[in-house]
């Protein structure tokens, strides 16, 4: 029966409420979950992906600390190629003013929504290039990340960056579903989603002996194939071990459910770390 269960549930970990504000508890986690998909909807079609938040009171002031990963499609060492001028309108479309611009809007709505006086949105921003993926792992998935397969494999390079950093337990597993979320719901045509997949599967395979965590478990279940009518498919994926039956274990699940051409997707993430959780009496 539990597995059957959220493992967080069964895990009791340090909670999110620390009588810092003046909400009582249920409020407190109603707001910090509309925060989180305010802010997630801020990072739509960009390549930021939301990591944690934190909020704390200091006089009137109510303080929002949110922790951003930001992923690069070029390296810092590039050299500006002739063609930069005509692609900089592109990447300006997916940089940091526009999630910035977004923010300053959001903070308005986030102080009509809590009924504070002041709102104070602090952004940390983490910044990843594909020279920090290990070497040999950028070699096995050389063929996605072709210059020449830019517009058909555009999720190469940002999610080789993704997987790395999770792996390595420095990023959350929501943002590796967010990108999951993304990419199979827009490559339904021509059967993209297989490749979109064997991708995955093979990026984190690459990068299984550069992890810093017990184990990594993706499950996709649902119609996101050219099937015919009524017919689901189930997509598994695993790294390590994820012992789900162990209380003793710290386990972070992440459950979501989308739609796509076909009907709903179901996806589920969970990722086990090192450091066990201890019962105190």
């Amino acid at each position: 029966m539990a597995q059957k269960a959220h493992p967080i549930t069964l895990r009791p970990i340090n909670a999110f409420y620390q009588g810092y504000t003046h909400w009582n508890e249920p409020r407190f986690y109603y707001i910090i979950s509309r925060l989180r998909r305010l802010i997630e909807s801020c990072c739509l079609g960009t390549t930021h992906y939301l990591h944690n938040i934190k909020i704390n009171r200091h006089a009137a002031a109510t303080i929002i600390a949110v922790d951003l990963i930001h992923l690069h499609m070029r390296s810092k060492r590039r050299i500006k190629s002739r063609r930069y001028k005509e692609n900089k309108l592109k990447i300006k479309k997916e940089s940091w003013t526009l999630v910035a611009s977004r923010l300053q809007t959001a903070a308005k709505l986030i102080q009509v929504f809590t009924g504070t006086k002041k709102i104070i949105l602090k952004i940390n921003r983490l910044k990843t290039y594909t020279r920090s993926v290990p070497k040999p792992v950028r070699r096995e998935i050389a063929y996605y990340t072709k210059s020449f397969h830019n517009s058909k494999y555009n999720y190469a390079r940002y999610g080789v960056q993704l997987m790395s950093l999770i792996l390595t337990n420095k990023a959350n597993i929501s943002c590796l579903c967010r990108f999951i979320e993304q990419n199979v719901c827009s490559r339904q045509k021509r059967k993209r989603h297989y490749e979109f997949l064997r991708y995955l599967k093979q990026g984190l395979q690459s990068l299984q002996k550069y992890k810093k965590i017990n184990g990594l478990k993706i499950q996709i279940k649902g119609r996101f194939t050219h099937k015919a009518k009524g017919r689901s498919r189930t997509w598994k994926c695993q790294i390590g071990q994820m012992p789900l039956s162990q209380l003793n274990t710290t386990i972070n699940a992440e459950y979501k459910q989308t739609q796509t051409g076909y009907g709903s997707v179901g996806l589920k993430a969970w990722t086990c770390k090192n450091i066990p959780y201890v019962v105190t009496t």
